[in-house]
């Protein structure tokens, strides 16, 4: 283990290799993207033995895998640390989040969301409808940032509840409710992927995804309301509320985000940043001048700069998952293995139901063995010709998008379920068998949903 002093600051260590990867995103230079490598590499090797057992576990049969992968290609020995380089930015993201949430907790607005999440509630039930409703909000705008902010007020909302059935309700509600954010949303990279393969138009795609949503949400708020009705909740006395204070408050809230969409929609369309890059960098110059213009710049620093070292000292199990999966990844791409995944869907030819549910399974198979749905996409992506030969742009790209969005809530080394897994403390594997069921009934939504574009297109 690292000396306490040197574990308090690698955050140090972490922001000199962030800044080298934003170097790299103006400056895209193949040694520079090694070096990158070679100190992700030395991340790993540092976070090991600091990471968590599940996460040590899952390292050990990512880099197992990967290796195997390696050896049955024909890359040279000298590309390998680049191999590490690809989930760098993701990290990068990771440690900017704590910024967005001192800003919320800085104007207080956490304490607003808490009154909205909790107030007049009768019974786990409703609030599991309302915080999925919040939480489907929050991540349209906040993205990853929503999760860790809704998370952190049920887990006060529903504190005297037991341990088991709360982590229950929070890994189903906020991840679900995440999901059917991502399925609409412009900025959701999943749908962005699949628009660019097919080419299909955005505004032509956005009401089918909306109506996708709109089902995935009456399917899975029954489910919830029903699964946790039984379970009461130990009201405390609310404090008294000034209606129109929180009314104005609120307005300002929706306000800064829509305009913090603006900004990222800005950077990633008008500028051509990539999308996780844009929103990155936009995180803390936007919550500056959002805590400057409320005259809260004082507690932003305050709350935001001892929870920003804190977190980045602690990105052990990200930066084990994470740089194992970049390894992965890279290595499959560039292995024979590839091409046997490639061939089903050439043996579907001319069978549409065939393939959509051939696409939805693997999608799901993927995702569980720990291919993110992005590489599963490009693996479609590499076949889009035989694809947009069997099926309309827009039924392939409602397809794609939501099959692959329906795994989110279920992927073990997701994002938002391991950053769930680290805030509840929870095994990532309890969290995908608390949501395969709701991502198979989605994908399958999304399957019915794409029928019908093909009977219109």
């Amino acid at each position: 283990m690292l000396p306490l002093p040197v574990a308090n600051r690698l955050y140090l260590f972490y922001s000199f290799v962030f800044l080298l990867n934003v170097i790299h995103v103006f400056w895209a230079n193949s040694v520079l993207y090694s070096v990158i490598g070679v100190l992700g590499i030395v991340m790993v090797a540092i976070n090991f033995p600091r990471a968590d057992r599940v996460f040590k576990i899952l390292g050990i049969i990512l880099l197992t895998a990967g290796t195997i992968f390696l050896f049955s290609s024909d890359v040279s020995a000298a590309s390998v640390p680049s191999f590490f380089a690809g989930n760098i930015g993701l990290l990068f993201l990771l440690s900017m989040l704590p910024w967005m949430n001192s800003v919320v907790k800085a104007g207080r607005y956490n304490k607003l969301l808490q009154s909205l999440l909790g107030g007049n509630v009768k019974g786990m039930g409703a609030l599991y409808v309302r915080s999925e409703i919040t939480m489907i909000s929050l991540a349209a705008f906040l993205n990853l940032s929503s999760a860790t902010i809704s998370q952190d007020l049920l887990k006060e909302q529903i504190k005297n509840v037991r341990r088991k059935v709360k982590n229950s309700f929070i890994a189903m509600a906020t991840l679900r409710g995440y999901s059917l954010a991502l399925l609409w949303s412009p900025l959701e990279i999943l749908l962005a992927t699949s628009i660019f393969i097919t080419g299909a138009n955005y505004l032509v795609v956005l009401p089918w995804m909306l109506l996708i949503a709109l089902l995935g949400f009456a399917m899975d708020s029954s489910i919830g309301r029903m699964m946790f009705r039984k379970h009461e909740i130990e009201e405390e006395m609310p404090p008294k509320q000034n209606i129109g204070e929180n009314k104005k408050k609120l307005i300002h809230f929706v306000t800064a985000l829509l305009s913090f969409l603006i900004v990222v929609v800005f950077l990633a369309n008008v500028i051509q940043f990539d999308f996780l890059f844009a929103v990155t960098i936009a995180i803390f110059p936007f919550a500056f001048l959002w805590s400057a213009l409320m005259k809260r710049m004082r507690s932003f620093f305050k709350i935001g700069w001892p929870t920003w070292k804190q977190q980045t000292n602690h990105l052990s199990n990200f930066i084990v998952l994470l740089l194992s999966l970049s390894f992965l990844t890279e290595t499959l791409n560039a292995s024979p293995f590839l091409q046997y995944l490639q061939d089903p869907i050439v043996a579907l030819e001319g069978r549409p139901l065939l393939i959509m549910f051939f696409i939805q399974a693997a999608f799901l198979v993927m995702t569980l063995l720990g291919v993110h749905p992005l590489a599963t996409m490009g693996i479609f992506g590499g076949v889009s010709e035989l694809l947009i030969e069997a099926l309309p742009t827009v039924t392939l790209t409602v397809l794609l998008s939501s099959c692959a969005i329906a795994t989110v809530p279920s992927a073990p080394y997701g994002l938002i379920v391991t950053m769930t897994s680290v805030a509840l403390r929870m095994n990532p594997y309890e969290i995908v068998i608390k949501n395969l069921p709701y991502s198979f009934l989605l994908g399958l939504i999304g399957i019915a949903v794409s029928l019908l574009t093909l009977v219109i297109y």
